[in-house]
């Protein structure tokens, strides 16, 4: 038997409010696929003959993977070309599976997918992995203490089934949103490009090629409808709570996120109020406003990703066409915006 597995940086624990049931692990995802403990799955100095090549921290933390998510099948009968097929299958499957849990909860990710056999002993035999980026691996601030907790595991148990139908199919506003937010997370060389990257995932869903549907007003206006503007971007359990939570809803940094968005974009100098404006309290101190909307872009995109999925949406983001009529049909048109700005500054003048 073969195994795909990608790991899952912790569960909660002692510290957090309410600590990880182990009881319920393994967990069933979909067919063939849980979240367990692996721990025992390899045995001593599985990567030691990787230590040299790769380096010994990337090895300990190979080393350290503790839990993960897994999937295991049967090869096809000697048939190589059907076995390299079966493989990619299942490691897409598990991509797809990690993508949608960082939907739902984004954390640290200091291992990536690995692949090999199952020996008759129940251990992992490792056959190959990828190789993580050591300075590449920092989530934003809000997200450094991120844990998986049990009701994420419920969650993606839900979503699962429509996240691959959607992954599998052709929706590709939705897809190519998911991939930014995936190329976001793994990208923290420099904050800007992972916040680009995350405002290309919000546009994917919430603008198109069309002139009547692009643009910071519309994109702005539509995100505060779908989403609602008086929605915190700190979901419950987000902050830790001996931490303020500012109460700082989408509404209320919408706008200033599409300006640094489009300073960014456009190439110009970002104002200094982005980076000596502090929005809240984190535990070194002040948070810069640049800071905040970066988790605010990243709250936007898995909200309302997570909300297609929900509301069973899909079928209004397969392409540009069916996406603008979805907003067309509720008025969020540049022009029908436009003249409501207009009649607005005729009746306050």
């Amino acid at each position: 038997m073969n195994f795909t597995l990608y790991p899952v940086y912790w569960l909660a624990d002692q510290v957090d409010d309410e600590p990880f049931d182990l009881r319920q692990l393994p967990f069933d995802v979909v067919e063939n696929v849980t979240i367990e403990d692996v721990s025992a799955r390899f045995r001593e100095n599985t990567f030691a003959v990787w230590t040299e090549q790769l380096g010994a921290d990337i090895a300990e933390h190979l080393e350290d993977v503790r839990y993960a998510l897994v999937h295991r099948y049967e090869p096809e009968p000697a048939v190589r070309v059907a076995e390299h097929e079966q493989t990619q299958a299942s490691e897409t499957l598990l991509r797809n599976l990690a993508a949608c849990l960082r939907l739902i909860r984004p954390m640290r990710q200091h291992a990536l997918l690995m692949r090999g056999t199952i020996r008759e002993d129940g251990s992992f035999d490792v056959g190959g992995f990828d190789v993580p980026a050591l300075h590449l691996l920092e989530v934003p601030e809000v997200q450094r203490l991120f844990k998986l907790r049990n009701e994420d595991t419920v969650a993606l148990r839900t979503y699962a089934p429509e996240f691959l139908r959607a992954m599998r199919g052709q929706f590709w506003k939705f897809r190519m949103s998911v991939q930014f937010h995936e190329l976001g997370h793994f990208q923290s060389l420099d904050w800007k490009a992972r916040f680009l990257l995350w405002c290309s995932a919000i546009e994917s869903i919430y603008t198109s090629h069309s002139r009547e549907h692009q643009g910071s007003l519309v994109a702005t206006s539509r995100i505060k409808w779908f989403l609602g503007e008086n929605t915190s971007i700190y979901a419950p359990g987000d902050l830790p709570d001996l931490l303020d939570d500012p109460g700082i809803t989408v509404g209320q940094v919408v706008t200033d996120l599409y300006e640094m968005r489009n300073f960014t974009a456009h190439g110009d100098r970002i104002p200094d109020p982005f980076f000596n404006t502090m929005l809240r309290h984190g535990f070194n101190g002040g948070v810069q406003k640049r800071e905040v909307l970066l988790e605010a872009t990243s709250f936007i995109i898995r909200a309302t990703l997570l909300r297609v999925l929900r509301d069973h949406l899909l079928n209004h983001f397969v392409d540009a066409d069916a996406a603008d009529a979805y907003f067309d049909a509720q008025g969020l048109t540049r022009v029908a915006l436009v003249a409501q700005l207009r009649a607005a500054a005729q009746r306050n003048p």
